[in-house]
């Protein structure tokens, strides 16, 4: 594969690439490990996960959620590659899931520094205004 290739659109909508190249078991390896540290992950997280604080378990269910999702995608297109499934082995799958990553991680920076200090801020708000307007018990 040249570097050029990657210009060209249709080397994304080649319906027969060939099945084996060069990274599919590297990449079945790393999909597949990737799919069982989230599962061990995400059993740690259901067991010791209560006593974490609301912030953190967000956080690490974010990132699990996104080694599922990820993993079982590649896993399931280089199936489809290996088996050279026409419309289902174009290149233009892993692209769309790489910028997928990209967006996903941009918008948990996005989220950590733009939108969780005003609700952390609201919050504190909230939990200082609710001495005020507490409810009086009968």
């Amino acid at each position: 594969m040249h570097f050029i290739n990657l210009f060209k659109l249709s080397y994304y909508f080649n319906n027969f690439p060939d099945a084996v190249f060069k990274l599919f078991w590297p990449m079945v390896i790393l999909c597949g490990l990737v799919l069982f540290i989230t599962v061990i992950s995400n059993w740690r997280l259901a067991k010791f996960g209560k006593k974490w604080s609301g912030d953190v378990k967000f956080w690490w269910t974010h990132w699990l959620n996104m080694g599922y999702t990820f993993s079982i995608v590649g896993l399931l297109h280089l199936f489809f590659r290996y088996e050279t499934i026409p419309y289902a082995n174009w290149r233009i799958w892993p692209a769309l899931m790489v910028i997928g990553i990209i967006g996903w991680i941009g918008y948990l920076v996005y989220y950590r520094y733009k939108l969780f200090p005003k609700k952390q801020a609201d919050r504190e708000v909230k939990q200082s205004l609710a001495y005020y307007f507490r409810r009086r018990r009968k």
